[in-house]
C-alpha cells in the first residue's frame, strides 16, 4: 500500500448472521438459547395464512413452548400509522422475542415498532440521528424473505409519515437486530418483478457505498463482493425464480451490501428514490434503477480506481454502462415519465432530493441545476447502453 490508510469510524452492531436453508427453524435453538418464553412474530401480510408463516409459527411453539402473537404488516412501505398499530400489538403482547419476517417493509415497521415499547410516545419523536434510545429487553431476530433492503442487519429504519409527504428515517444501534436468519428458500416465492426492484436496490446500496465519500479500508470490501454475488447471480434469480445458488448468494450479497452503507452511507441515486417514493409512489427499487444509471454516468468523472473495479464486477466497459446494462435485463430500463408527470413535478422531487443528506456523500457534489438535468435523463431509457448525460 502506496498511501496511508485514511480514517475511518465502522459501525455493525447486528451481533450475529446465520445462513443456511432452512435458517427460520433455528427460531426453535433460539429461543432455547436465550430463555424466551413470550414469542411475537411480525410478519409481511403476503405471507398470513402461508407456509412461511406456519414454518415461523411452529418453530416459535417448538422453542418457547407458546404459540406467538401474530401481528401482520400491510404489504404496503411503513408508514407511522402502521408503526404505531403495530407498537401497541406488541405493547399487549409484552414479548421478550420478536421475529420479523417479510422484506424491508415489515422489518423496519418491527424495528422501529419495538423502540417504541421502551421509548413510548409518537413514532415522530424517536426518528432522526444521534438520538440516546433505551434499548428493549426482547430478542429481536430478522428474516428477510427479499435480497434487497439488507434491513436485517442495518440499523436505520424509514417511514412514510402519515397524512403528508414526508419520509422519516430512523437510526439507532438500538434496533438492529441481534440475529439475522438468511434462508434462500424464503425468497423463492418473490415474484419476479420483486426479485428485480429489490435486487437493483442490493445493488444500489453496493454501489453507492463503494464510492460514498464516507467509504473506508472496512467498507470496501464487503460493497465489491456484494457487487460481484449480485452481478453474477441477480440476472439468473430474476429469470429462473427456483435457483436456489442464486438465490443465495443474492441474499448474501444484499447482506454484505447493508454492512457497508450502515457505515458508508449512500449517495444521490438514494436522495432521488427517496421523493420519487413519498411524492409519487415509485417502490424504492424502482427509483434506484431510474436514478442510478444517470448518477453514475455524472460520477464518472470523480470514480478513478473504483469506477474501474465496479466495470470490472459487472463486466462491463464503464461502471455507468454496467448500471445500465443490468437495469435493461431486470426489465426496469423505464421512463420517469410514467411516474413523474411534467416539469412541475420533476421539480419538486429536484428540490428534495437536493435536501436529502446522502447529497455530500456522493463522490461528485451536485448543484440543483445538475439534479433538474439528471431528472430529466431520466426520461430516456438507455436500452441498455451507456447512458447519455448533457449537463
Amino acid at each position: 500500500m502506496k498511501e496511508p490508510i485514511a480514517d475511518f469510524v465502522f459501525f455493525h452492531s447486528a451481533r450475529r448472521v446465520v445462513y443456511a436453508s432452512g435458517a427460520l427453524e433455528r427460531l426453535d435453538g433460539l429461543a432455547k438459547e436465550f430463555g424466551c418464553t413470550r414469542p411475537a412474530l411480525v410478519i409481511d401480510g403476503f405471507f398470513v395464512g402461508g407456509a412461511i408463516e406456519a414454518r415461523a409459527i411452529a418453530a416459535l411453539k417448538a422453542g418457547t413452548g407458546a404459540a406467538p402473537v401474530v401481528v401482520p404488516v400491510p404489504t404496503h412501505e411503513p408508514t407511522t400509522d402502521t408503526i404505531a398499530a403495530a407498537a401497541s400489538a406488541l405493547a399487549t403482547a409484552d414479548p421478550d422475542l420478536i421475529v420479523a419476517v417479510g422484506g424491508g417493509s415489515a422489518m423496519d415497521t418491527a424495528k422501529v415498532a419495538r423502540l417504541l415499547l421502551s421509548n413510548p410516545g409518537p413514532v415522530e419523536a424517536i426518528s432522526g440521528f444521534g438520538k440516546s434510545l433505551r434499548p428493549h429487553r426482547s430478542l429481536f431476530v430478522c428474516a428477510p424473505t427479499t435480497a434487497g433492503t439488507g434491513s436485517e442487519v442495518s440499523e436505520s429504519a424509514i417511514a412514510a409519515k402519515a397524512g403528508s409527504e414526508v419520509k422519516l428515517i430512523f437510526r439507532s444501534p438500538e434496533m438492529t437486530a441481534a440475529v439475522a436468519l438468511l434462508d434462500p428458500t424464503l425468497t423463492v416465492s418473490c415474484p419476479a418483478i420483486v426479485t428485480a426492484q429489490s435486487g437493483y436496490d442490493a445493488v444500489t446500496h453496493a454501489v453507492e457505498a463503494f464510492v460514498s465519500n464516507a467509504s473506508s479500508i472496512m467498507t470496501d470490501p464487503f460493497a465489491l463482493e456484494a457487487m460481484r454475488l449480485l452481478a453474477k447471480w441477480l440476472p439468473i434469480a430474476y429469470a429462473e425464480p427456483g435457483n436456489m445458488a442464486a438465490r443465495s448468494a443474492c441474499l448474501i450479497g444484499s447482506c454484505q451490501a447493508a454492512i457497508a452503507f450502515n457505515s458508508a452511507n449512500l449517495g444521490l441515486a438514494h436522495a432521488f428514490a427517496a421523493p420519487l417514493g413519498a411524492l409519487h409512489g415509485v417502490a424504492h427499487g424502482l427509483g434506484n434503477a431510474l436514478a442510478l444509471p444517470i448518477v453514475t454516468a455524472f460520477n464518472a468523472p470523480m470514480l478513478g480506481p473504483k469506477g474501474e473495479a465496479i466495470a470490472a464486477a459487472f463486466g462491463a466497459p464503464s461502471a455507468a454502462a454496467a448500471m445500465s446494462k443490468l437495469r435493461h435485463t431486470l426489465g426496469l430500463d423505464l421512463s420517469l415519465d410514467r411516474y413523474v408527470p411534467d416539469d412541475a413535478a420533476r421539480e419538486k422531487v429536484a428540490q428534495a432530493a437536493m435536501r436529502s443528506g446522502q447529497v455530500k456523500m456522493n463522490p461528485r457534489l451536485a448543484t440543483l441545476d445538475q439534479a433538474r438535468a439528471m431528472l430529466a435523463a431520466m426520461r430516456t431509457p438507455t436500452g441498455g447502453a451507456v447512458p447519455v448525460f448533457a449537463e
